[in-house]
């Protein structure tokens, strides 16, 4: 497991306590990876068609979990506000 030292635990506890919630039967919730980010924009590396986004960059982290034999991607910002990437691959920010 690899977790920044700068993502705050309270951001780290709601995402576990979701990931949890988004599997149909209990499962090990395992961080896989923790990492700070700058996305490009608002879209937090995940656009959702339609939808429109601030043009600016936004600092935040990308979160990987494992629940049982799912893998979940959340985007964070940098308020700790943070939603699930459902689509795969796509433009993932810029390490910070």
């Amino acid at each position: 497991m690899t977790t920044p030292a700068a993502l705050p635990s309270e951001i780290l506890a709601a995402i576990v306590a979701d990931a949890a919630g988004q599997v149909s039967a209990p499962a090990e919730i395992v961080v896989v990876s923790a990492e700070p980010v700058r996305w490009n924009d608002g879209s937090l590396g995940c656009p959702e068609p339609g939808r429109a986004y601030t043009q600016s960059l936004v600092d935040g982290y990308r979160v990987i979990v494992r629940a049982g034999d799912v893998e979940l991607d959340y985007r964070v910002n940098g308020r700790g506000r943070f939603r699930i990437c459902r689509r795969a691959g796509g433009p993932a920010g810029r390490p910070c």
